[in-house]
């Protein structure tokens, strides 16, 4: 009997033990039940459902997949000033006809001096082209520039709605790695190197404020490849979408560059010594041009400037306003102001400045821009840009574009009246970027606070765009965390492999859907969520590992 007995004590053993990793799990939920009492008492939401929005977005959750502006930030009563400016204008009525295929010239030279001056670097009219958005633009160029079968490069992990964009069009997608600081350049010269049939006829970037990774391309990478496009001849489709989306304060190099850290080598770029935590700010940025610069550049591309030849900008645009126009006009006098990162780097011009010896003729860059961020995306209207006539004109010649005309004649006339006006200025400037910036470091703040210690490997803080890179520890897997995070707290996210093949302990936050309150919220569920997945990874080594050392045990006993 006494045998049996020591037995029967030691599957008893084995039990308490499992009973302990049962406690500690029970625990983690009513943790997490306590913690979604709490959520309960969080009235507001920000939501947006009904016929017009693609993407319905309810208020039983904080959504970090949204990567839309927040409804508060579309800019309502600036459009209905622009479109009573525009309809009201001379010829109005031709407005409804249809349009160069490249766009009408007026609006071109408005737009290439609203971008002279915020990318510093001159842009001419009859290098830009009106598309339906950055997404027509690359359907546009994949289908004119390239062959099916042909190879396209792709950045991994990238925006995750663009490859069935190459797809659609044939191509065959190589995903290329990148870091915190964009592109691994050296991945791409060493695979094109590798093997002669490795030959893309493009390759596709983002390089400022990348989505997913907010990360920024340096400019010692942006001058590589541009050195491989010319050496291996392909054509780089740059989207610069985020170019305009800098925070406050991180913007474009007109200010003068500055030396520290912020590298690829260099330290955290906030100065602290948390690893974990760092600012997506590339070293040694170029030099660039506003104010005065901004003018000269305004001057070689043939067109007036809002700055005059001291760098000023001009108060003598036009009679006064009223209502928004005038607040606008108002907003609009000072130029930004010193557009620096927090060490003095400059964030890096356009990527087609880093062609060095390069006739802008013979550029390999197409660039890509849109009003879907800084105006509003029910607008469908950005451009491409390129400098080199014999690609700009095959993608003139696009069959749809050469039926229709310009793929969007009225919004081009609705944006051209908000940047005559000043409304896109004073949107972009007074909402836009600071409500980001706000958003950003509000959602990084809490972030800090709410993920449970040692759960996260790195978070790289952006200076600009919607989107947040999250690396969590490599063995929380984002979408079984996704999963536990929408049932049990109340808060949705886009797993790293959704975005182009990224890892899958990382995962993608946008920040510009919700208040900043808002997002603190997210991320204290989102914190909870990582907490409990833990807690039960810990009890399932416990159940897993208890039998063992209750077997153990009564072997020793007997």
């Amino acid at each position: 009997m006494y045998p049996v007995l020591i037995h029967t004590g030691s599957r008893l053993s084995a039990r308490l033990l499992q009973q302990a990793s049962f406690c500690r799990w029970i625990t983690s939920l009513s943790k997490t039940w306590s913690q979604e009492g709490m959520s309960q008492t969080f009235q507001k939401i920000t939501s947006q459902r009904g016929d017009y929005v693609a993407r319905q977005v309810g208020d039983e959750l904080v959504d970090f997949s949204v990567g839309q502006p927040s409804p508060t930030m579309l800019p309502l009563q600036a459009l209905v000033a622009a479109t009573s400016h525009r309809l009201a204008s001379p010829d109005a009525e031709l407005l409804l006809q249809y349009g160069p295929r490249q766009g009408y010239r007026s609006f071109r030279q408005s737009l290439s001096t609203f971008l002279s001056a915020r990318y510093g670097t001159a842009v001419h009219p009859d290098h830009l082209m009106v598309t339906a958005g950055v997404s027509h633009g690359l359907g546009l160029a994949v289908g004119r520039l390239a062959r099916p079968g042909d190879l396209i490069v792709v950045e991994c992990p990238t925006y995750f709605l663009v490859t069935p964009i190459f797809r659609d069009n044939h191509l065959t997608v190589v995903p290329m790695p990148t870091d915190e600081y964009g592109m691994v350049v050296e991945e791409l010269e060493r695979w094109l190197r590798q093997d002669p049939s490795h030959r893309p006829r493009l390759v596709y970037t983002i390089p400022i404020h990348n989505n997913p990774r907010g990360a920024t391309l340096p400019p010692d990478r942006r001058r590589t490849l541009m050195r491989l496009a010319a050496e291996y001849d392909f054509v780089v489709l740059a989207d610069e979408v985020y170019q305009l989306m800098t925070f406050p304060g991180h913007d474009h190099p007109s200010q003068g560059n500055g030396g520290g850290a912020g590298g690829p080598d260099g330290a955290a770029a906030d100065g602290s010594d948390d690893k974990k935590v760092r600012t997506a700010v590339p070293a040694h940025a170029e030099a660039g041009c506003s104010g005065a610069g901004a003018a000269a550049a305004a001057a070689a591309a043939g067109e007036s400037s809002p700055y005059t030849a001291g760098g000023e900008r001009r108060t003598d645009d036009g009679p006064p306003a009223s209502g928004v126009v005038a607040a606008a006009a108002a907003a609009a006098v000072a130029p930004p102001p010193p557009l620096r990162c927090q060490e003095g780097d400059a964030l890096p011009l356009p990527l087609r400045c880093y062609e060095e010896e390069c006739d802008p003729r013979d550029s390999r860059v197409v660039s890509f821009g849109s009003f879907s961020k800084m105006l509003a995306p029910a607008l469908r209207l950005g451009w491409l840009e390129c400098t080199n006539p014999a690609l700009l004109q095959r993608c003139r010649e696009d069959g749809v574009v050469s039926s229709g005309g310009c793929i969007a004649q009225l919004a081009t006339g609705l944006a051209h009246s908000a940047l005559e006006l000043g409304l896109q200025a004073a949107h972009l400037d007074g909402v836009v970027r600071p409500q980001l910036a706000a958003r950003c470091t509000a959602l990084v703040s809490a972030l800090r606070r709410y993920l449970p210690p040692g759960s996260f490997e790195s978070l790289v803080e952006p200076r600009g765009g919607y989107f947040l890179w999250l690396e969590l520890r490599k063995d929380i897997d984002s979408r079984r965390l996704l999963s536990l995070a929408e049932s049990r707290h109340g808060v949705r996210f886009t797993p790293g492999p959704n975005c182009g093949g990224g890892p899958p302990h990382c995962l993608r936050l946008a920040f510009s859907f919700y208040n900043e309150a808002e997002l603190e919220e997210g991320a204290r569920r989102l914190g909870a969520a990582v907490r409990d997945y833990t807690d039960q990874q810990e009890a399932e080594k416990g159940s897993t590992t208890a039998p063992h050392a209750a077997a153990g045990a009564a072997e020793t006993i007997q």
